[in-house]
């Protein structure tokens, strides 16, 4: 569990401060089942004024603990502070986010609130899709493999990425994952990151998300498809046995309580 004792810590200090609107996001929760350690804890927000409360609260509590709190950025929309104590430092960001997500945050045991896989694949994607990080492509092959395939997330991901189609966005996660082995083992991780691997596992699940899109019917871009309550890469030719979801501004649970409650049971767990 790529989770550094300091960053537990600390998790457990602000989770008391999170809610619906103020989650955890982006490496830290994809990794708690992965191979890399985070080097920041990021807490995002649906509205700009959350964040320097979110920022100052969190802080306060930090200091009241015993932490060293150095505030790097405090702007509008983004607030960065170094935290450093016994076991080590590092750093919280506190940001403002788009609330269109396909679900709500979730109530979690660890971070307080966290993203659903769902959403936390899609922004995976596109940063990967965007800029040049081998740690993008090393979570976003964790997930492909143990929680949703790249199709269905490349299929979901266009709704949020306006000028992409799922064609152009697998062209772009191509164009920008060429890495040398060296940026792989620059990754802090347990065991440390087989790059090798890692990198014939993109160019396969690029391979299979490309075949997948090239079946789907254009006027269902942007569904997330639903089976057992569980996101999947559906069977083109049996579209009609799932449930579609598609997004909206705070994201939204499916439309009986069973389905929802089905969901809920199975979230964060790795594909068997």
């Amino acid at each position: 569990m790529p989770i550094s004792k300091l960053q537990s810590q600390i998790l457990k200090i602000i989770a008391m401060g999170r809610d619906p609107e103020s989650y955890i996001a982006e490496g830290l929760p994809i990794n708690r089942s992965g191979p890399r350690y985070s080097e920041d804890i990021d807490i995002f927000h649906d509205h700009e004024e959350r964040v320097a409360q979110a920022a100052e609260a969190d802080a306060k509590l930090l200091e009241k603990d015993g932490y060293d709190v150095h505030w790097l950025r405090r702007q509008a929309g983004v607030h960065t502070a170094e935290i450093a104590g016994d076991k080590g430092r590092t750093r919280l960001d506190w940001v403002a986010d788009s609330d269109f997500r396909f679900f709500p945050a979730i109530r979690d045991p660890e971070f307080g609130y966290v993203l659903h896989i769902a959403d936390l694949a899609v922004n995976k994607l596109m940063a990967a899709a965007t800029r040049r990080e081998v740690r993008d492509v090393v979570d976003l092959v964790h997930i492909h493999e143990q929680h949703l395939p790249l199709g269905a997330i490349i299929w979901a991901g266009v709704v949020v990425a306006p000028g992409f189609s799922p064609e152009s966005l697998l062209e772009e996660l191509r164009r920008n994952a060429r890495f040398a082995p060296d940026d792989f083992r620059r990754l802090e991780a347990a065991p440390p990151v087989d790059g090798a691997k890692v990198m014939t596992s993109l160019r396969t699940a690029i391979k299979e998300a490309e075949a997948f899109v090239a079946q789907m019917p254009t006027d269902t871009v942007g569904t997330i498809y639903l089976e057992n309550g569980r996101p999947v890469m559906p069977d083109p030719s049996k579209l009609d046995s799932y449930i579609t979801h598609q997004p909206q501004r705070r994201g939204h649970w499916p439309g009986t309580t069973e389905i929802s409650t089905a969901m809920l049971e199975k979230l964060q767990r790795p594909m068997p």
